[in-house]
């Protein structure tokens, strides 16, 4: 049986599928691991394909037995156009990933078959009903599948190779942030992968630079710290990004940090998300501390690491000053990269449903779940207020002067190819919002 997995087109992001063949893509492609893992747990009788519109065309008249496509909500319009294509021409098609575990009834409409959360149990025993012609509408979800034994990743299916490649070494989050996606998935705590296997995957990376594609590699400081050790200690060269907490990053010791530089690390990203902790306390995000946050962050560039900051705007707890007041807050934090985003209310989250029971959510159009557009009614502005506030803090944050003034600290914490990635960051952030906030 022959199988083809396909990631659906972006339409917002840093990169998109727009940048298809562009320089953009090539330094900045987001590496996508679902897919290739996927296929790592796919038993060797079948043969894999792996299509992801990015960086390339999606050919309906595949031989393929067997279509496999991943959802996010904002993919899901796209998502479901490809899978209606494939069925009308005879093939069966399987859905799985977060939307279509969020709204499994809605992909049932557009699949044969839906996979519900993580599909380490339930993909083989799909597989094998799919084969012998008794494919099942719905499997799992399945959360008793472990870490332990996973095959290595299928790289040798990408095609297009970004300059930075990725790994994920834990999954799940204990925290239950209230807009957070992650969260409506992590119901039975966090998996580990051996450290020995996570490392094996690395060696064979062609990439010079990695993601760790964990929601934050700080949930376990311990295993965290063994990771930093054996990343030494087989002298692997490259230079690294990951996920971290705020509360957990200013827990650890200096041991710790210096492991972690010692082994590679250029950057972390930091989900501040407010600089009102009245907006963290009422999103249930009460790790996070807005006093702290300055001494975090001159924390890690005494370690000689980078911080990219992510901020979101529309909490019920915002009003129209909180523009003005979050862009002083970042120069006075001297965040190095910030990620600027418009809440988003997603399916399955306490978000989505708190906003839908009060009647706030206006449109259900899955396209406009990007981060850019206004799906809701926010509490205390205006949608125009959201819409222009954030357009304003965009392009305030990444006028040229703010860029340079940011890249010019860059590059006298980091050197060589640790300092490109966070500075050219800057200014690829700059095209993205130029394009997405019209500025």
């Amino acid at each position: 049986m022959k199988i083809l997995l396909v990631f659906p087109g972006i339409e917002h992001g840093a990169t998109t599928h727009s940048d298809k063949g562009s320089w953009t893509s090539i330094v900045f492609g987001y590496p996508i691991i679902t897919l290739i893992h996927l296929a790592a747990i796919t038993p060797k009788k079948y043969t894999v394909t792996i299509v992801n519109e990015n960086y390339e065309t999606l050919d309906f008249d595949t031989d393929a037995d067997l279509i496999g496509i991943t959802t996010y909500t904002m993919t899901a319009p796209r998502v479901y156009e490809i899978a209606d294509e494939f069925r009308r021409r005879g093939k069966k098609v399987v859905l799985g990933g977060y939307h279509a575990t969020a709204l499994p009834e809605e992909a049932k409409q557009h699949a044969d078959s839906v996979v519900l959360s993580w599909a380490e149990n339930t993909w083989p025993k799909l597989l094998n009903d799919a084969e012998n012609g008794k494919l099942k509408p719905f499997y799992g979800p399945d959360d008793s599948y472990s870490l332990e034994n996973i095959p290595p990743l299928r790289r040798d299916l990408i095609t297009h190779d970004p300059m930075m490649g990725a790994v994920q070494t834990t999954r799940g989050c204990p925290n239950k942030c209230e807009f957070c996606a992650i969260g409506s998935f992590s119901h039975h705590g966090v998996r580990q992968r051996p450290i020995k296997d996570v490392i094996n995957d690395i060696k064979h990376m062609p990439n010079r630079l990695l993601l760790f594609h964990d929601p934050h590699l700080t949930v376990n400081r311990k295993y965290a710290k063994q990771l930093f050790q054996e990343l030494i200690r087989h002298k692997i060269k490259k230079h690294w990004v990951a996920n971290g907490t705020t509360n957990m990053l200013n827990a650890v010791d200096d041991d710790w940090l210096d492991l972690a530089r010692k082994s590679g690390c250029t950057e972390w990203f930091v989900g501040f998300e407010s600089v009102s902790q009245k907006a963290l306390d009422g999103i249930k995000k009460t790790h996070n501390k807005v006093k702290d946050f300055k001494r975090l962050v001159k924390r890690l560039h005494d370690y000689g690491m980078t911080v990219q900051g992510g901020i979101i705007f529309g909490f019920d707890e915002d009003t129209p000053d909180i523009f003005d007041i979050t862009l002083e807050k970042i120069d006075e934090f001297e965040i190095d990269v910030l990620e600027i985003n418009i809440l988003t209310p997603y399916p399955g989250t306490p978000l989505f449903k708190r906003l839908d029971k009060e009647g706030r959510i206006f449109t259900k159009d899955w396209s406009k779940y990007n981060q850019v557009e206004v799906v809701y009614e926010p509490k205390n502005m205006t949608i125009k207020e959201l819409e222009e506030g954030t357009r304003k803090m965009a392009k305030e944050c990444y006028s040229h002067y703010n860029i340079i003034k940011r890249n010019a600290r860059i590059f006298a914490n980091l050197k060589g190819l640790g300092a490109f990635l966070p500075a050219a960051t800057n200014y690829n952030f700059r095209r993205y919002y130029q394009k997405d906030f019209h500025f």
